[in-house]
């Protein structure tokens, strides 16, 4: 039975890195370009009722009518981008499939438009769906507990740490199915659910040290951020990039608030494969062998 490692699993991203450079600059322009026309939509849509949100936010005691009234309009804005959210989501997890599985299919920087991606979407959605259903039976059993009153409420705190844990379970044991479902062609939740099989600790292990790594990378980044913002005397407009005046399509493209878009891109195009590949390395090592790619096995 194949096993893997967990510090070279948690590394996986960090060799994708050194070794597609370019792809990681395609990586920065797309998330760059989605940055910009999303972020223009946003301020055109609701910017005025965002500038309004903050405004309240910075009061001592917000009115929580008016909190609610904004929520109500614009809600329906970021209902009407989920859509675009899910796609994109998609478009991401198969390419960081793909840099894993098949390596040598690295046109457009392992982005494609295709079923692969279609795959991945249907994934999400078929997710969500069983996490939800999760969810929804769990709150409706704490709120029978609590309302019925048979437990004390120090039983009711247990209980919420573990449904929290059960999710995390479950988040883990279903971890390979993005994976599995570009390798295999097919959308396959609950495959994932044999893979991990008597292997969760390491399989946990390795995204808990993955995140790890993440954080210390997000939190130098973001110092080298503050540190070019500072060097181009950037950091008075940056600080105001979050205030009244920047939420207007004006503010947002001016060049304090394009310089950290563009650093920001850099950022996430970093992140996604330390972040992203770690499970597709780990199923790549239980299905086929280490050492071994998807690829040459089709």
């Amino acid at each position: 039975m194949a096993e893997f490692s967990i510090q070279d699993a948690a590394f996986t991203g960090f060799r994708v890195v050194r070794e597609h450079p370019r792809a990681l600059l395609g990586w920065a322009i797309f998330q760059l370009v989605i940055s910009l026309i999303g972020g223009a939509i946003l301020v055109s849509l609701i910017g005025p009722d965002l500038t309004q949100l903050q405004a309240l936010m910075s009061e001592p005691s917000p009115d929580p009518d008016r909190m609610m009234a904004i929520a109500q309009s614009i809600t329906p804005v970021y209902a009407l981008l989920l859509p675009f959210v899910l796609v994109l989501n998609a478009i991401l997890y198969a390419a960081m499939s793909r840099v894993i599985l098949r390596p040598g299919d690295d046109r457009f920087g392992f982005f494609a438009l295709g079923a692969d991606e279609l795959r991945q979407l249907g994934l999400q959605l078929l997710g969500f769906a069983v996490m939800f259903g999760v969810y929804l039976g769990l709150a409706v059993v704490v709120i029978m507990l609590v309302t019925l009153k048979v437990i004390p409420p120090i039983l009711i705190v247990i209980l919420a740490m573990a449904a929290l844990g059960a999710f995390v379970y479950l988040a883990v044991r279903l971890s390979l199915a993005s994976p599995l479902t570009f390798d295999t062609r097919r959308v396959d939740l609950f495959g994932s659910w044999t893979l991990t099989r008597g292997r969760f600790w390491p399989i946990a292990g390795t995204y808990l040290l993955t995140v790890a790594l993440v954080a210390v990378v997000y939190i130098l980044s973001l110092l080298v951020i503050m540190a070019v913002m500072a060097v181009m005397g950037g950091m008075d407009a940056l600080t105001s990039l979050g205030s009244a005046q920047g939420l207007s399509l004006a503010t947002f493209f001016r060049p304090a608030q394009l310089i950290k878009l563009a650093l920001s891109a850099g950022v996430s195009a970093l992140i996604w494969p330390l972040m992203f590949t770690p499970p597709a390395a780990i199923y790549r090592i239980l299905a086929h062998g280490a050492g071994r790619s998807a690829e040459g096995l089709s």
